[in-house]
């Protein structure tokens, strides 16, 4: 599997841990038809900024927490 760097795997979710199925670099991944909240972005660990996606499953739990404040 290839690495951002020694410590932090590009598949994975910084937030979870768990596959982040990015697609980016096919043109079309999931995240270009969502909205991922920048607070959620915020929560990023900054050495995994830039260099790892949030999950869909983490950015879809954020969103209905959100809906039910």
């Amino acid at each position: 599997m290839h690495k951002a760097d020694d410590n932090i795997e590009e598949r994975r979710c910084p937030l979870c841990g768990g596959v982040n199925a990015c697609s980016v670099t096919s043109g079309d991944c999931w995240c270009f038809h969502m909205k991922v909240p920048q607070e959620l972005r915020d929560q990023i660990p900054s050495e995994h900024r830039g260099k790892t996606c949030i999950c869909r499953k983490c950015v879809e739990e954020y969103l209905a927490k959100q809906r039910t404040l």
